[in-house]
C-alpha cells in the first residue's frame, strides 16, 4: 500500500514539473508579445514623433575673440576665432499643459501612448550680467562689458580660461539668437510665438545650425529690444509627443509645473516633483532643484565657449513604451570633442545633463499583469493537485493519473485564452473570461471524476476561490508579496489540519 502511494506521489511530482516546464514556453510566448508590441510602438515613433526632450530655452550670442598680437611675429600670431556665449535666464518659470491619449497611433491590437499640449516658458534676461574679463589698459576691451565680478554668480559666462590677457572680445549682439531646442521637431505642430517685452515674434528653422547635434527653433532679437538690456520672454510652444517628456533646466530660479489628465504618472529623471497631487481628473506636479540646474549651466557654458572643441549637443531619450526603466537609458549628453593645439587627433567627452519629467506609462499593461499572474500557475496547479489527492485519501476514490493531466492541462489552458483575451479587452475583463471557462469546465469533469456533486462543487469552489484571490493579489501592488505570503500560509495550515487525524503509515 505504501509504495502505491509513493508511487502516485511521484507521479504527481512529475506531472507539476511537466506543467512548470509547459509554464516556462507560456512565460516566452509573453516576452514575445511584449518585444513585437515594443516594436510596434518604435515603429510609430519612427514615423510619427519620438518622446520629447526639451531644453530650457537661452540666448546664443556669438562672440569673437581677437588675441594680442603685440611683441608677437605676424606669422606667429593666433588667428581670431569665434564662439558662442550663452546668455541664460535669471529667472524662469516652465508651465506644461498636456492631454493624453492612447487612441491616436494604433497598428492593429496595439498602440502608442501619445500626447499633446502646450509648454510655457516665462523668463526673465538681464544682458547687462555678461561677465567679461578685465583687459590691461593698454589693450581693447570688451565691446560690452569690462569688470569681471569676483565671484561670478552660476549663469554668467566666464571666458578667462580660454584667452590671454590683452585679447579682445566682441559680442555680435545682432546675431543674438534665442535658442528653443526641442529633441524631435516634428512633434512641434506650429512654430511657436514668442513674446519679447510684448512685442509678438514667430520662430523659425535655423538656416544654418550654430550647434551641432541640436534640434531647435530660433528667435532673431531685435536690436532696440536688445539695448533695453531686461527682457521679459515668453514662450508658447506647442508639443506632441509619444510615452513620455523630459525638461532640462537652465538659468537661475527655475520651476516647472505641469498639468494632465493622466492618473498614472510615472516621474522620470534625476528629481522628483516638490509637490504633486492626484485626482481623478489627472495630476499635477511642481519641480524645483537649483543644484541641478546650475550643473546644467556649467556643463553647457563649458561646451559652448571652449574655442577648442566643437559643441555637439545630442539628446539620447530613446523611443519609450516599452517599460520602467526610461529612467536609466534616456539622459540628455553633451558630447565636447577637445582637440589638441599641436596635434590633429581628437578625443571625445560625454557630459550628461540633467533633467526631469514624467512618463506616461500604462498602469494596465496587460503582458506585466499576465506574467505576474503565471507566478502563482504553479501555485495553483498543487493545490488543485493537492486537493485531488486529499479527496483520494479522505475519501478512498480512485482518480487516474490521466485525469490528474487533464485538470492539469485546463489549468495551464487558462493562461494561454488570459494573453489574447487581454489583448482585445480590458485585463480584468480578459481574467474573468478565462476563470469562468477554466473553472467551469473542470467543475463539470469533476463531477464525474469524484462521483458527486458536492464533492464537484467543493472542488470547484476552491478553485473560483483560488482565482480569484490572486487577481485580487495582482490589483494590489504594494502588498502583492505581503498578501502572497500570508496567503501561502493560510493554505499550508489548511491543508495540516485538514490531514491531522490521518495515519500515513495506514493510508490505503
Amino acid at each position: 500500500m505504501q509504495k502505491a502511494l509513493v508511487i502516485k506521489m511521484s507521479i504527481i511530482g512529475g506531472l507539476c514539473l511537466i506543467f512548470a516546464i509547459g509554464l516556462n514556453l507560456m512565460q516566452s510566448l509573453v516576452y514575445e508579445r511584449q518585444q513585437y508590441s515594443d516594436t510596434v510602438v518604435n515603429e510609430i515613433s519612427s514615423q510619427h514623433v519620438n518622446p520629447q526632450e526639451v531644453i530650457t530655452p537661452f540666448i546664443a550670442v556669438p562672440t569673437i575673440i581677437t588675441p594680442n598680437c603685440d611683441g608677437e611675429k605676424e606669422r606667429n600670431c593666433r588667428p581670431a576665432f569665434e564662439l558662442t556665449t550663452p546668455q541664460l535666464a535669471s529667472t524662469t518659470q516652465a508651465q506644461q499643459s498636456l492631454a493624453v491619449s492612447t487612441d491616436t497611433y494604433q497598428r492593429g491590437i496595439y498602440h502608442a501612448t501619445s500626447y499633446q499640449g502646450d509648454l510655457t516658458f516665462k523668463q526673465q534676461y538681464q544682458l547687462s550680467s555678461l561677465t567679461v574679463p578685465a583687459s590691461p589698459p593698454s589693450t581693447t576691451a570688451a565691446t560690452t562689458s569690462t569688470t569681471k565680478p569676483a565671484v561670478a554668480s552660476p549663469e554668467n559666462v566666464d571666458l578667462s580660461a580660454y584667452i590671454k590677457q590683452g585679447d579682445s572680445l566682441s559680442y555680435d549682439w545682432s546675431a543674438a539668437r534665442l535658442i528653443i531646442p526641442v529633441s524631435d521637431l516634428r512633434g512641434v505642430s506650429q512654430l511657436p510665438i514668442v513674446q519679447v517685452n510684448g512685442k509678438a515674434i514667430t520662430a523659425n528653422y535655423p538656416v544654418t545650425p550654430k550647434m551641432a547635434g541640436l534640434s531647435y527653433v530660433e528667435v532673431v532679437l531685435p536690436a532696440d529690444l536688445i539695448q533695453q538690456k531686461t527682457l521679459q520672454i515668453t514662450v508658447d510652444l506647442p508639443l506632441m509627443g509619444l510615452s513620455a517628456v523630459r525638461t532640462i533646466p537652465l538659468g537661475q530660479q527655475f520651476t516647472m509645473t505641469m498639468d494632465s489628465d493622466w492618473h498614472a504618472p510615472n516621474f522620470i529623471g534625476q528629481a522628483l516633483p516638490a509637490d504633486k497631487t492626484f485626482d481623478n481628473q489627472g495630476f499635477q506636479a511642481t519641480w524645483e532643484n537649483q543644484y541641478l540646474t546650475v550643473a546644467n549651466n556649467q556643463m553647457l557654458t563649458q561646451c559652448l565657449t571652449n574655442p577648442r572643441a566643437t559643441c555637439d549637443i545630442q539628446s539620447n531619450l530613446y523611443p519609450a513604451g516599452m517599460d520602467d526603466s526610461i529612467d536609466a537609458m534616456h539622459q540628455a549628453e553633451v558630447a565636447v570633442i577637445a582637440a589638441n593645439d599641436a596635434a590633429s587627433s581628437q578625443s571625445i567627452q560625454n557630459i550628461q545633463m540633467n533633467g526631469f519629467g514624467v512618463s506616461f506609462a500604462e498602469p494596465n499593461n496587460i503582458y506585466l499583469q499576465t506574467e505576474r499572474a503565471m507566478k502563482y500557475a504553479l501555485l495553483l496547479i498543487v493545490v488543485s493537485f493537492g486537493t485531488f489527492f486529499l479527496f483520494e485519501i479522505i475519501k478512498t476514490l480512485r482518480i487516474h493519473p490521466i485525469q490528474y493531466l487533464l485538470v492539469g492541462s485546463a489549468l495551464l489552458v487558462f493562461y494561454v485564452l488570459l494573453l489574447p483575451l487581454a489583448e482585445q479587452f480590458v485585463f480584468w475583463q480578459a481574467y474573468a473570461i478565462a476563470a469562468t471557462a477554466c473553472v467551469g469546465l473542470i467543475g463539470w469533469y469533476t463531477y464525474y471524476v469524484l462521483n458527486s456533486v458536492k464533492r464537484a462543487a467543493i472542488f470547484t469552489a476552491i478553485l473560483g476561490g483560488l482565482y480569484a484571490g490572486f487577481y485580487g493579489l495582482l490589483t494590489v501592488e504594494d502588498l502583492n508579496l505581503l498578501l502572497g505570503a500570508i496567503f501561502c500560509f493560510v493554505l499550508i495550515a489548511s491543508v495540516m489540519m485538514l490531514t491531522r487525524k490521518i495515519d500515513w503509515y495506514r493510508v490505503a
